[in-house]
């Protein structure tokens, strides 16, 4: 992981050092898009603890938005790193000094309170199509860094197409908005259609 990945890790506050420890290591083994699946087995023996007492930490980091974690069948789970939530001191003001589109008050959500927030209409229409909602203002933040660098339309098409490939997933298995606009997911391409059956048919 880079070093503003291990820095990131090191100014954020958790319940204990054990805890802290489980963060900086999933910091360190984490790739480009903030993610790694190192074992739970794997990460007891590095930090010298139980498997449970792994879980507890896990849990903690989950619960308060520093980690999402996707369950895997078969093999261990994969964590991504929610690297843009500076969850600990929230300001709107951030929201607003780097948004440049309109913007509009609304509605408390339900999943969090954002008193007194206002966020774009773009960032609006991508929220309302985005299936897990969590995490909404860590998620504008990361909106306005990605409509930066790419146009609006490529973001939804890229989130429609995401949204095709997943419709089966369950909701708690999909990723927190903010980590799926930081890893640039709407990027993604649809997998190529196996030729196997065309072989077979030859």
């Amino acid at each position: 992981m880079s070093i503003q990945g291990l820095n990131w890790c090191i100014k954020q506050k958790t319940d204990t050092p054990t805890t802290k420890l489980v963060l900086f290591i999933l910091s360190n083994y984490a790739d480009e898009n903030g993610s790694c699946y190192p074992s739970e087995k794997y990460l007891g023996e590095l930090v010298g603890v139980s498997d449970r007492q792994i879980r507890r930490c896990l849990n903690y980091l989950a619960k308060n938005n520093l980690i999402s974690i996707q369950a895997r069948t078969g093999t261990s789970n994969r964590y991504f790193l929610t690297m843009e939530a500076d969850v600990r001191t929230p300001s709107v003001a951030d929201v607003r000094t780097d948004r440049t589109h309109t913007s509009y008050n609304t509605k408390e959500d339900t999943k969090e309170n954002t008193k007194d927030g206002s966020y774009s209409k773009n960032f609006e229409i991508f929220w309302s199509k985005y299936p897990r909602k969590v995490g909404k203002y860590n998620a504008a933040k990361s909106f306005i860094k990605a409509e930066q660098s790419h146009n609006f339309e490529m973001i939804v098409k890229g989130l429609e197409l995401f949204l095709k490939l997943n419709q089966d997933t369950e909701t708690r298995f999909i990723p927190h908005a903010a980590t799926w606009l930081n890893g640039r997911r709407f990027l993604d391409e649809k997998p190529k259609a196996s030729n196997s059956l065309n072989n077979i048919a030859g």
